[in-house]
């Protein structure tokens, strides 16, 4: 079993009501360094670089979820990944999990004292699948912020609704959620979509 992946495109201007899909995706892009002809002088190599600079109610995502590796286990279980910086993954008794675990993590650029809804759109049940077509749930999509206040109102947001404290109005939040094994599930490497909406105003 292989990393959840999750990809949040950046978007700017500030939005009334803004939707945006996650899916499998690359953290980010390498450029092959292009190596020069050798010259009298010595030797000289090029490398690009690109950067991506943010307007007052974007949002970008900045690292992608990952459950790590899991042994193909006998019996039925799950791993719970929590929403932090330095996410844990806790593994059910008789799951044997390894490697990188990481919480989904989202920077935010709006305003001091702007508020911000978040939603789990996905129906509370996110389908992750083999390239062989087999299937795994996650379920319990948990949130974390920094930055931001949790503040009453915005019902049916059932993410939070936030208040942004910071005084540049940079914020981050982090997702976790619990993902579901089977019995004897097949190896292979298993990707899903989460869908959340986010709201500025």
């Amino acid at each position: 079993m292989g990393p959840v992946t999750l990809r949040l495109p950046c978007l700017p201007a500030r939005c009334t009501r803004a939707l945006f899909a996650l899916g499998a995706a690359l953290v980010c892009m390498l450029a092959p360094v292009q190596a020069m002809a050798q010259s009298v002088d010595g030797d000289t190599a090029t490398a690009r670089t690109q950067v991506a600079i943010m307007t007052p109610g974007s949002i970008a995502k900045t690292a992608d979820m990952a459950f790590g590796s899991i042994v193909q286990p006998n019996a039925p279980g799950t791993v719970v990944l929590t929403p932090a910086n330095s996410a844990t993954c806790t593994a059910s008794s008789g799951l044997v999990r390894t490697g990188v675990c990481r919480a989904a993590r989202f920077s935010i650029y709006g305003k001091r004292n702007w508020t911000i809804r978040i939603k789990d759109i996905t129906g509370g049940s996110v389908s992750l699948s083999s390239p062989l077509g087999d299937t795994m749930q996650m379920d319990g999509v948990t949130i974390a912020t920094s930055g931001m206040t949790a503040i009453s109102g915005g019902p049916g947001w059932n993410l939070g609704r936030y208040r942004i404290d910071t005084d540049n109005g940079i914020t981050e939040f982090w997702l976790g959620g619990t993902l579901h094994v089977g019995a004897a599930q097949p190896a292979g490497v298993y990707r899903g979509t989460v869908t959340i909406q986010v709201q500025f105003n």
